[in-house]
């Protein structure tokens, strides 16, 4: 279960609460990519880095890197928004990740946001075995939003989010939600690097 925001501020210093819709899209494309990753561990059965990190810098290891796409155009199966993610990230040997996300969304009805946004994460992970043999889970982060977040700060001191098998893999649609439909691509790909 994710914990709450205990300090979000904006660029000019407003809380999360005060900035509405972009924080209630962050967190509809969170619970949706959360959503997903849960659905995929059942469908499969049975200290932040600084930025010389990355590339082994600074006798940091990095030992995975993932890829992670989302995509849906089909309204019968996302009626909350159209719309996707495409993510990338490094895991290094300390237990901290660095990645990129871009999105974007289509939002039904009015109030929504609709258009493109990016965010850099940092924060976490741990290798955990909860039943599907070890697999890279997130376990904080901190996100800074600079597309149309506009510096937009979420912290999430402690959360549970699977990413993929710690292991070379490549998972598509069926592999995550047990099905596939018109409309709807989900990829995950894990490649190890340095273990």
């Amino acid at each position: 279960m994710r914990a709450r925001c205990t300090h979000c501020t904006g660029s000019r210093g407003r809380s999360v609460q005060e900035g509405g819709s972009r924080l209630a899209l962050l967190k509809r494309v969170r619970v949706f990519g959360l959503i997903a990753a849960m659905v995929a561990v059942l469908a499969i059965g049975g200290a932040v880095p600084v930025a010389a990190d990355y590339g082994n810098g600074g006798g940091n290891v990095q030992l995975y890197q993932a890829t992670a796409s989302m995509n849906c155009n089909n309204v019968a199966l996302c009626p909350a928004g159209l719309g996707g993610f495409w993510a990338w990230a490094e895991f290094n040997q300390d237990g901290t990740f660095s990645g990129e996300v871009t999105f974007c969304a289509h939002l039904q009805g009015p109030g929504g946001f609709n258009g493109a946004g990016h965010e850099h994460a940092d924060g976490h992970y741990a290798i955990i075995d909860f039943g599907l043999g070890p697999w890279i889970v997130l376990t904080d982060e901190v996100d800074t939003l600079t597309g149309q977040g506009h510096g937009l700060t979420v912290t999430v001191n402690s959360e549970f989010v699977p990413v993929g098998p710690a292991a070379k893999a490549k998972l598509s649609t069926t592999d995550l939600l047990g099905f596939s439909a018109p409309g709807v691509t989900f990829q995950v790909t894990v490649t190890p690097m340095h273990t």
